[in-house]
Protein backbone atom coordinates (compact mmCIF):
# COMPACT_ATOMS: atom_id res chain seq x y z
CA UNK A 1 0.00 0.00 0.00
CA UNK A 2 1.05 3.40 -0.89
CA UNK A 3 0.93 6.06 1.86
CA UNK A 4 -0.31 9.67 1.32
CA UNK A 5 1.85 12.45 0.78
CA UNK A 6 2.32 14.67 3.95
CA UNK A 7 1.24 17.81 2.15
CA UNK A 8 -2.22 16.89 1.17
CA UNK A 9 -3.21 15.82 5.14
CA UNK A 10 -3.77 19.58 6.25
CA UNK A 11 -4.07 20.41 9.92
CA UNK A 12 -2.21 17.97 12.68
CA UNK A 13 0.62 16.41 10.36
CA UNK A 14 2.21 16.30 13.11
CA UNK A 15 1.42 16.73 16.43
CA UNK A 16 4.74 16.08 18.05
CA UNK A 17 6.66 17.97 15.39
CA UNK A 18 4.34 21.40 16.05
CA UNK A 19 5.19 20.88 19.63
CA UNK A 20 8.87 21.07 18.70
CA UNK A 21 8.14 24.12 16.57
CA UNK A 22 5.93 25.65 19.43
CA UNK A 23 9.31 25.20 21.42
CA UNK A 24 11.11 26.52 19.49
CA UNK A 25 8.83 29.47 19.35
CA UNK A 26 9.07 29.93 23.38
CA UNK A 27 12.85 29.65 23.23
CA UNK A 28 13.61 32.29 20.75
CA UNK A 29 11.20 34.65 22.39
CA UNK A 30 12.94 33.95 25.45
CA UNK A 31 16.11 35.16 23.67
CA UNK A 32 14.72 38.15 22.39
CA UNK A 33 13.82 36.63 18.68
CA UNK A 34 10.29 38.11 17.75
CA UNK A 35 10.79 37.15 14.87
CA UNK A 36 12.10 33.75 14.52
CA UNK A 37 9.29 33.34 17.29
CA UNK A 38 6.66 34.41 14.74
CA UNK A 39 8.17 31.82 12.42
CA UNK A 40 8.12 29.18 14.41
CA UNK A 41 4.46 29.75 16.15
CA UNK A 42 3.70 29.78 12.77
CA UNK A 43 4.78 26.69 11.74
CA UNK A 44 3.17 25.32 14.38
CA UNK A 45 0.19 26.33 13.46
CA UNK A 46 0.09 25.26 10.43
CA UNK A 47 1.03 21.47 11.48
CA UNK A 48 -1.20 21.10 14.40
CA UNK A 49 -3.69 24.26 15.30
CA UNK A 50 -3.67 24.83 18.73
CA UNK A 51 -5.15 27.14 21.86
CA UNK A 52 -1.29 27.95 22.77
CA UNK A 53 0.02 28.52 19.03
CA UNK A 54 -2.84 30.77 18.26
CA UNK A 55 -2.32 32.66 21.64
CA UNK A 56 1.59 32.55 21.46
CA UNK A 57 0.81 34.08 17.78
CA UNK A 58 -1.32 36.91 19.34
CA UNK A 59 0.83 38.16 22.20
CA UNK A 60 4.01 38.05 19.47
CA UNK A 61 1.96 40.36 16.91
CA UNK A 62 1.25 42.70 20.00
CA UNK A 63 5.49 42.52 20.82
CA UNK A 64 5.96 42.99 16.95
CA UNK A 65 3.99 46.04 16.35
CA UNK A 66 4.62 47.87 19.65
CA UNK A 67 8.30 47.24 20.24
CA UNK A 68 10.63 50.06 20.11
CA UNK A 69 11.19 51.76 17.11
CA UNK A 70 7.64 51.27 15.86
CA UNK A 71 5.46 54.72 15.63
CA UNK A 72 3.34 53.61 19.20
CA UNK A 73 6.62 53.21 20.92
CA UNK A 74 7.87 56.35 19.75
CA UNK A 75 4.62 58.17 20.63
CA UNK A 76 4.78 57.42 24.01
CA UNK A 77 8.77 57.89 24.16
CA UNK A 78 8.26 60.88 22.99
CA UNK A 79 5.65 61.94 25.82
CA UNK A 80 7.53 60.81 28.42
CA UNK A 81 10.45 62.88 27.57
CA UNK A 82 8.58 66.02 27.47
CA UNK A 83 9.86 68.88 29.73
CA UNK A 84 7.14 70.15 30.16
CA UNK A 85 2.79 70.38 29.56
CA UNK A 86 3.43 72.49 26.62
CA UNK A 87 6.00 69.82 25.18
CA UNK A 88 3.81 66.78 25.73
CA UNK A 89 1.02 68.10 23.55
CA UNK A 90 3.77 69.59 20.91
CA UNK A 91 2.30 73.13 21.70
CA UNK A 92 4.23 76.56 22.54
CA UNK A 93 2.35 79.22 25.18
CA UNK A 94 2.02 81.34 22.00
CA UNK A 95 -0.19 79.34 20.13
CA UNK A 96 -2.22 77.98 23.52
CA UNK A 97 -2.91 81.96 24.16
CA UNK A 98 -3.36 82.55 20.16
CA UNK A 99 -5.69 79.62 20.38
CA UNK A 100 -7.70 78.43 23.65
CA UNK A 101 -8.81 75.21 22.11
CA UNK A 102 -5.69 74.05 20.42
CA UNK A 103 -4.91 71.70 23.67
CA UNK A 104 -7.94 69.92 23.33
CA UNK A 105 -7.65 69.43 19.46
CA UNK A 106 -4.06 67.84 20.48
CA UNK A 107 -4.93 65.96 23.12
CA UNK A 108 -7.98 64.16 21.20
CA UNK A 109 -4.79 63.09 18.57
CA UNK A 110 -2.65 62.31 21.45
CA UNK A 111 -5.26 60.21 22.99
CA UNK A 112 -5.64 57.90 20.18
CA UNK A 113 -2.09 57.27 20.06
CA UNK A 114 -1.23 56.54 23.32
CA UNK A 115 -4.21 55.54 25.04
CA UNK A 116 -3.31 52.01 27.06
CA UNK A 117 -5.87 50.20 25.59
CA UNK A 118 -4.68 50.49 22.24
CA UNK A 119 -1.37 50.75 22.22
CA UNK A 120 0.81 48.02 23.94
CA UNK A 121 4.07 49.62 24.00
CA UNK A 122 5.79 50.13 27.40
CA UNK A 123 4.78 52.96 29.24
CA UNK A 124 2.45 53.66 27.47
CA UNK A 125 -0.19 53.85 30.44
CA UNK A 126 2.55 56.56 32.17
CA UNK A 127 2.77 58.83 28.64
CA UNK A 128 -1.46 58.96 28.85
CA UNK A 129 -1.55 59.85 32.61
CA UNK A 130 1.38 62.83 31.49
CA UNK A 131 -0.88 63.91 28.67
CA UNK A 132 -3.96 64.04 30.72
CA UNK A 133 -2.36 66.15 33.34
CA UNK A 134 -0.81 68.62 30.07
CA UNK A 135 -4.31 68.41 28.93
CA UNK A 136 -6.38 69.15 31.87
CA UNK A 137 -3.95 72.04 33.18
CA UNK A 138 -3.25 73.71 29.74
CA UNK A 139 -7.25 73.58 29.10
CA UNK A 140 -8.38 75.23 31.91
CA UNK A 141 -7.52 79.08 31.63
CA UNK A 142 -7.04 79.55 35.27
CA UNK A 143 -4.83 76.10 35.72
CA UNK A 144 -2.53 77.62 33.07
CA UNK A 145 -2.38 80.52 34.57
CA UNK A 146 -1.31 79.01 37.62
CA UNK A 147 0.80 76.80 35.84
CA UNK A 148 2.83 79.45 33.35
CA UNK A 149 3.31 81.70 36.73
CA UNK A 150 5.80 78.65 37.79
CA UNK A 151 3.26 76.48 39.28
CA UNK A 152 5.11 73.50 37.49
CA UNK A 153 6.43 74.51 34.40
CA UNK A 154 10.14 75.29 35.36
CA UNK A 155 10.07 71.95 37.82
CA UNK A 156 9.14 69.89 35.21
Amino acid sequence: TTTPRMENLGPNLDPEEAAEALRRAQGKLAAGDLDGAKRFAEKSERMNPTNAAQALLKSLDDLIEFRPGTKWAKAVERILEASDHYAVLGLTPEAVSADPSAPKQKYKRLALEVHPDKNKAGGAEAAFKKLNEAHETLSDSKKRREYDGGGGRADE
